[in-house]
């Protein structure tokens, strides 16, 4: 690639892109640990007050390991994103870095809901972030070169992310702990995409 292509802003080099992608993600995933911590002053002189500070830390635990999961699975869907083409456009290249700085902000979405979740303001600004992300990744894919990974394919993981979102913000409405559970709802989304994957097959074989 060339100067002036480079300050033209039409093409940009995907492997940096992919370098600062893979970056963040790492940061972010790791970052959200730091919140799974035993509280200040605490010190524990037998078995049984350890158990009881470790019990005390597992509604912790359930925010950290959905964010990261989460996560993963965006990192995966952008991977899946990957060609070997060695440039991608600037539209391309904004809504990933869109999509990153909603990554960069999961740490502390996840550690409002880990404080506050029976607070349904935590719940709607946890789904709003991961909502987000979803939509930045189908805009995305959109914007992708060529791909393993079709339209519809990339529309359900988009619908059941956004359903996901939605049923959290609904349970949030209620004030309920378990609202961020709702997000468990994106397991669904690799079967379904899988089943879009199969039919669209299917269709292509039987229209041969």
């Amino acid at each position: 690639m060339t100067l002036e292509t480079s300050q033209n802003g039409a093409m940009y080099p995907r492997h940096r892109l992919e370098a600062l992608v893979d970056g963040i993600f790492a940061v972010a995933m790791t970052l959200l640990v730091l919140e799974v911590r035993l509280p200040d002053g605490v010190n524990p002189r037998s078995d049984r007050e350890l158990v009881a500070v470790l019990v005390s830390v597992l509604p912790k635990l359930g925010p950290y390991a959905l964010s990261f999961v989460v996560l993963g699975i965006r990192w995966r869907e952008l991977v899946a994103e990957r060609t070997t083409q060695h440039e991608v456009s600037k539209r391309y290249v904004n809504w990933s870095l869109a999509n990153l700085l909603l990554v960069t902000f999961v740490p502390f979405s996840t550690l409002l809901i880990g404080r506050y979740a029976s607070l349904a303001p935590a719940i709607w600004l946890y789904s709003a972030n991961l909502a987000g992300m979803a939509i930045c990744s189908w805009l995305i894919g959109r914007n992708a070169p060529k791909g393993e990974r079709s339209e519809a394919e990339e529309t359900a993981g988009l619908l059941v992310f956004l359903f996901a979102a939605a049923v959290t913000a609904g349970l949030g409405w209620l004030h309920t702990p378990w609202a961020p559970m709702g997000f468990a709802l994106n397991a669904l989304a690799p079967p379904f995409e899988q089943y879009i994957r199969a039919r669209e097959r299917k269709n292509a074989n039987s229209s041969d």
